[in-house]
């Protein structure tokens, strides 16, 4: 795994966070996270070069702006390994996170009692990141064998906000290629640009978390209406982190549906449309 930091001189501490905790809010045993990263990496994950497409994404895990998934999380592995096998170089960005109490109890009573104040503010804080992160990515590119003007981003839950943010306020060095939010929501009033990437848009219905499905809904109608390529997977069932969820429903299947529209947008060496693109 190699990692590289995205802000100079950023210690291993800033980077890497500390590693907690957090049985009082998970049926499933120990929930093992990280908290506190103070300065944003990505870690490079690449495909089998037999089969690799020269497509890289950038992959935003959520976690409430408050946590991320742990460096050896297997939920997270495990998408990565269903995106680097078909081709493509997968980009792991550990954004910077708000700053929480230490203790694990005190983080979790905190959490539970606050309000969604302080993750709309540090959202604002995070977006830089993702802006960082896809200029860099593209400076180093040939590095990873990838080719700079084939590189989107994918993010769920507060990582899907970073995927709407770097879909619509790009400039010419960091407009994404393509975008997928999955079950994402956005907080602050957004304009589809005129060449707005392709996007992907996944939630399912029984989500409860604030604002998914309506803004999953008004994303792809705000594309649809301005003309730019948008496909919607609205699932009946899944709720929230269905990403990573078992095998069962129909929405465990979503990957295989990033990567059927993928194809057809040509990222994945297949026929179909594609969008305007940067020479």
């Amino acid at each position: 795994m190699e990692l590289i930091p995205l802000w100079e001189g950023a210690s291993q501490e800033a980077l890497l966070g500390h590693e907690t905790f957090l049985p009082e809010i998970t049926t499933t045993g120990k929930l093992r996270l990280i908290r506190n990263v103070r300065a944003p990496s990505l870690t490079v994950h690449t495909p089998d070069p037999s089969v690799a497409t020269g497509t890289g994404v950038i992959l935003c895990p959520g976690g409430s702006f408050a946590t991320l998934p742990h460096w050896d999380d297997p939920e997270i592995d495990g998408i990565v390994r269903r995106l680097t096998e078909p081709g493509l170089t997968v980009f792991l960005l550990r954004y910077h996170l708000m700053p929480t109490p230490r203790d694990d109890g005190e983080f979790v009573r905190a959490i539970m009692s606050g309000t969604m104040d302080p993750i709309k503010a540090h959202a604002r804080v995070a977006e830089n990141d993702a802006f960082l992160a896809m200029r860099v990515v593209r400076e180093r590119a040939a590095s990873w064998a990838v080719d700079p003007w084939r590189v989107g981003i994918m993010g769920f839950s507060a990582g899907g906000l970073l995927t709407i943010v770097a879909a619509t306020g790009y400039d010419a060095d960091t407009r994404p290629d393509f975008a997928a939010p999955i079950y994402g929501t956005c907080f602050d009033p957004y304009t589809v640009p005129p060449d707005a990437p392709p996007l992907f848009v996944s939630f399912a219905g029984d989500d409860v978390g604030e604002g998914v499905v309506s803004s999953g809904l008004a994303l792809y109608t705000a594309w649809h209406e301005a003309g730019r390529p948008a496909e919607l997977h609205a699932y009946a069932e899944g709720g929230h982190r269905f990403a990573s969820a078992p095998p069962g429903l129909p929405s465990s299947a979503w990957t295989d549906r990033f990567l059927d529209w993928l194809g057809h947008a040509g990222f994945l060496g297949r026929r179909g449309y594609r969008a305007a693109s940067h020479p």
